[in-house]
């Protein structure tokens, strides 16, 4: 007789769990530190779990989960067979774009990965909760959408008065004391700019003197790019001037630009005390605009031209595309065509794949792009 073992079935459920809070404020960071520590304490203290990570996102809005890096990552592992069960404090948490968040949902309960949501106490494992959770996750939608239009409104308001917060995201050279701005310690990381600038240094240059002198950007504390200066040597802040809500408004889902919504900017002379003077700001204006005309009549191809140069343009603003690389869903690193005033934030030009594109190339001498299709020329 042969006696044959049978080996017990593994029935321990790998759960995760997935926290956010969309600011970097103090009180923001206890609640984030209390999710990560209550669903680390909830699934190693739960008989038949075991833990496979908890997923995070700070600092970080839930209208778009492209740009939850946190998210993304607990999706690939899921893809990966990684998961049984994700844990989520609530809808809002998880997602508040509606159609996105049932995207997900569903791409998971295919995967037989069962969400949990302890605030609403529904769990996508019932058959019956696709009803509830689209009427939930309506609800959180609006409630982003209302919490967007009262920050733009509180805007609206102070603009009218003159009154623009840093807030979190900090401002190179300047600290903002009871409301005021006033020049720290790294305002010589400015001089040195504006002063190189206006003695004729190019801008690669200014940056070798800058890594040559150890200053580092204020957000990633890493080397200064050609962008960071160009951004510094505009703004209109470091000579001591202000000018409110001088930035397209963005749609409070997609994040892109929302040319149905109105704005009304506001500029303030001497609103607080300068790091350079007027004059050196303007002259600092003068000869980006200058260089900015000699490269758009310049007929000398770069390089790096590539066939596609020059024969994209808008249909809406008529400004050509240019080509650029970013990551789709799946992190996949993919070439794009994007209009140069989507780029200025003055267009909202469709960005086109590369692949798209080369469908029709063979067959046009120029494209012009619409919202919805190509017009060849």
């Amino acid at each position: 007789m042969i006696i044959r073992t049978i080996a017990k079935k593994d029935t321990t459920k790998r759960v995760a769990a997935y926290a956010r809070v969309s600011t970097l404020e103090e009180s923001q960071d206890e609640s984030y530190e209390t999710q990560v520590r209550y669903f680390s304490e909830l699934i190693n203290n739960t008989n038949g779990w075991s833990i496979v990570k908890i997923y995070a996102d700070k600092g970080i809005t839930g209208t778009s989960a492209d740009k939850r890096p946190g998210f993304q990552e607990m999706i690939r592992d899921a893809n990966a067979r990684k998961i049984d069960i994700i844990l989520c404090k609530s809808i809002s948490r998880f997602a508040r774009n509606v159609e996105e968040a049932q995207r997900y949902i569903h791409d998971l309960k295919a995967l037989d990965v069962e969400i949990r949501f302890e605030k609403e106490g529904l769990t996508t494992a019932d058959p019956q909760i696709d009803l509830v959770l689209g009427m939930k996750m309506v609800v959180a939608q609006q409630e982003s959408k209302s919490i967007s239009e009262n920050i733009r409104w509180a805007n609206q308001r102070l603009a009218e008065r003159g009154i623009r917060h840093v807030g979190s995201n900090h401002l190179l050279g300047y600290d903002e004391i009871d409301g005021e701005l006033t020049p720290n310690k790294d305002k010589w990381i400015i001089e040195l700019i504006f002063r190189l600038y206006s003695e004729g240094s190019t801008i690669p240059a200014i940056l070798d003197v800058l890594k040559e002198k150890g200053a580092k950007t204020l957000r990633s504390a890493g080397d200064f790019r050609c962008s960071n200066i160009v951004s510094i040597l505009k703004n209109e802040v470091y000579c001591g001037d202000r000018n409110i809500l001088k930035t397209p408004v963005r749609n409070y889902l997609t994040k892109k630009i929302d040319p149905s919504v109105k704005r009304e900017s506001h500029y303030v002379r001497d609103h607080h005390e300068g790091i350079v003077t007027h004059q050196q700001w303007e002259s600092a204006q003068e000869r980006l605009q200058l260089e900015k005309a000699k490269k758009q009549t310049s007929s000398k191809p770069r390089k790096d031209h590539h066939p596609y140069f020059d024969r994209i343009v808008c249909a809406s603003c008529g400004q050509p595309y240019r080509r650029c690389l970013r990551k789709n869903r799946h992190g996949e690193t993919i070439p794009v065509w994007k209009c140069s005033g989507r780029s200025k934030g003055e267009c909202c030009g469709r960005i086109v794949r590369e692949d798209e594109l080369t469908e029709v190339m063979s067959k046009a001498n120029k494209i012009r792009v619409t919202e919805f299709s190509f017009e060849v020329v």
